[in-house]
């Protein structure tokens, strides 16, 4: 419903009772003309309940690139106030008990790059506020000290008429626990508390939205109460308390109900390891998932979908038949967000490979690939630049370790599970079992792992031919943008096929956690110091060289520059828990596209006996090299994954 209503200042109004439990509101998919406001009230889980936004224009920007370069030409003000200059938007929120209390209304028909300030009522009329801020009650007045929102929280920004001039500035996150870490003075939400701090800098000033690329909430808590509940309502209702206990803070309400967000789902809104889990397999039909696990992950699919998911863009698929991938563009650049959980089975397929039989993993289907190519193949001529949004890494950790562990882990389990009878060792198995589990899910999560050889290849396959198309077709640079792993850095993928050589680099970008105990510093010097290159896929043409990670909570502002047609940098700013600036690294997109493979010969370190022998002798021992090689180096093809 759409109507004209006076101005918010014209109406007098009284502060209602506070609803109980509410999330929100929070901002979803923003266009130049549109944004989705999202709401869920606990009082609606009874019956449905009607809630009403008004929105009001307060300033506006130049609605394109030639406008900024006219008002700059000219010395005028960028941002102008708009206030009172035009009629008051009054649209409705239906808020469904079938949807456990949420809402969500797209408002169309908005003016391009203008800031609109909106309420929330109770009633048609406008006269009682929904009281944003459980800390006051009617009689109370909203100066007063508060854990809620005030109303000059409220607002947002629409997207200019060409999404951005030469300069696109957005939020990157992932990894929201604040429970792991709740001494830093806000609860654990230290790091959302200066994010409005961050956006509002003049340097950050283009930022009008964010992706958080998984783990919004961690359900592993509750996979022992959902597993064995039996009742899908009361599965949900497990799910909808873990969103409540995660979401309901002032910190991280005040920056989600200003800045619209999209949002993909990683393991941990569903269970830790979601899909690579080995104890959620039948053990008479080991690659199909034990019932009781199905049910766990259709309770969550189905809270992803209310709680996250109906706020994002559109889904490729309609009503997400295939899962929550999503597509869209602001300006030339476009964004693909797939879904890798929805059909992740760490045991899809069989292998035979050197007469041995092993599993080969599945991270997503066939079909979800092919409409991401063809939203791109449709979008293609209107894009420069593509950045795809993974919840996993294509690589992070030192593979001689992790395959180690994979090998061994399993002897840890049995171990731990034999010490659960000694009463004495309960506490430390309870540690053990919060702090590190089964590693093996971890490991085989990632592009890079060894199950994944096969569906790496072919992530890999699609994004370098973006970079290399066929010829007539345009080719755009690649971005890929991660989380996950805890700790916040980068590293470069390469290309050795001979169709790539053109453009044979893509940025590996990563954003974890915002709220999170941060990755050890001394796991990552490990990690740091066994690895330099580490290769990805089956074939042998991929290649990761990861550079830095910083062990710290963070939020990355990434920052997409155009300035000529063969001129794109991508600025990546990660503002670091504890840091008063920011670290920065610049990704040049066109002229850093290339390799360089430098041949390193690296020294064999002797065996102990020769350095005692040359301990006594005092005669030193000339140097053994190990040839390493190249990175262009392509190893067989064994057989391809049955079914």
């Amino acid at each position: 419903m759409a109507q004209i209503s006076p101005s918010a200042s014209e109406t007098k109004t009284i502060l209602a009772k506070p609803k109980t439990l509410f999330l929100g509101p929070f901002v979803g998919d923003i266009t130049r003309s549109s944004v989705k406001i999202w709401l869920n009230i606990q009082e609606a889980a009874a019956a449905d309940q009607n809630i009403y936004v008004t929105l009001e224009a307060a300033e506006q920007g130049p609605v394109n690139e030639a406008e900024r370069l006219e008002r700059d030409q000219k010395k005028e003000p960028l941002i102008k106030s708009v206030r009172g200059t035009q009629a008051v938007r009054s649209e409705l929120i239906r808020c469904l008990k079938s949807e456990l209390g949420t809402g969500v209304v797209t408002i169309s028909d908005l003016n391009p790059n203008t800031k609109y300030s909106y309420r929330l009522w109770q009633d048609e009329a406008q006269t009682i506020k929904l009281n944003l801020n459980p800390s006051l009650n009617a009689n109370d007045e909203e100066s007063d000290p508060q854990k809620g929102l005030r109303d000059e929280d409220l607002f947002f920004w629409t997207l200019p008429e060409d999404g951005f001039g030469r300069q696109l500035d957005f939020l990157l996150m992932t990894c929201h626990h604040p429970g792991t870490k709740k001494n830093d003075g806000f609860d654990g939400f230290a790091v959302w508390n200066r994010i409005p701090e961050i956006i509002a800098t003049e340097q950050n000033a283009n930022v009008r939205f964010a992706i958080l690329a998984g783990d919004q909430i961690y359900a592993d808590e509750i996979e022992t109460k959902v597993l064995n509940e039996e009742d899908p309502a009361k599965r949900r209702q497990h799910y909808l308390d873990v969103y409540r206990k995660f979401w309901d803070s002032e910190h991280y309400r005040r920056v989600l109900c200003r800045l619209p967000a999209v949002l993909m789902w990683d393991d941990h809104d569903i269970t830790d390891g979601w899909g690579s889990r080995e104890d959620s397999f039948q053990k008479d039909k080991p690659q199909e998932f034990e019932l009781q696990w199905l049910g766990l992950f259709d309770a969550a699919k189905d809270m992803f979908r209310i709680m996250q998911a109906s706020r994002n863009p559109d889904p490729l698929s309609n009503d997400f038949t295939l899962g929550f991938d999503t597509c869209f563009s602001v300006g030339r650049a476009g964004f693909v967000v797939p879904d890798l959980r929805s059909h992740r089975n760490v045991r899809a397929f069989r292998r035979t490979e050197n007469g041995k039989s092993e599993f080969a993993g599945r991270i997503w289907l066939p079909e979800q690939l092919q409409l991401i190519k063809d939203w791109v193949a449709a979008n293609r001529e209107n894009l420069d630049t593509l950045f795809f949004v993974s919840p996993v890494v294509f690589s992070h950790g030192a593979p001689q370790v992790e395959n180690y562990l994979l090998r061994s882990w399993f002897r840890v389990i049995t171990t731990v599970n034999l010490a659960t009878r000694f009463h004495l060792a309960r506490k430390t198995i309870q540690w053990f079992n919060d702090k590190v589990g089964d590693l093996r899910d971890d490991i085989n999560d990632s592009w890079g792992s060894e199950v994944n050889r096969d569906e790496a290849d072919t992530a890999l396959d699609f994004l370098f031919e973006l970079e290399n198309p066929r010829a007539g077709e345009r080719a755009l640079n690649v971005v890929i943008l991660s989380g996950d792993i805890h700790t916040p850095g980068y590293s470069t993928l390469y290309s050795s096929d001979p169709l790539h050589q053109k453009k044979a680099v893509i940025p590996h970008i990563v954003a974890s956690p915002v709220a999170y105990e941060p990755f050890s510093w001394v796991g990552e010097a490990i990690f740091r110091h066994l690895t330099k290159v580490v290769r990805i896929g089956r074939k042998g043409s991929y290649t990761s060289q990861v550079s830095h990670h910083f062990c710290y909570r963070n939020v990355v502002v990434v920052s997409l520059r155009n300035y000529e047609e063969d001129e794109s940098y991508v600025k990546v700013k990660y503002y670091l828990e504890g840091f008063p600036e920011p670290q920065v690294m610049l990704f040049d997109l066109n002229h850093g596209a290339h390799r360089e493979t430098i041949h390193w010969r690296d020294v064999k370190t002797p065996k102990l006996w020769r350095r005692f022998v040359a301990w006594l002798t005092g005669k030193p021992i000339p140097p053994s090299f190990i040839e390493l090689p190249p990175a262009a180096a392509t190893i067989p093809l064994p057989d391809k994954p049955l079914d």
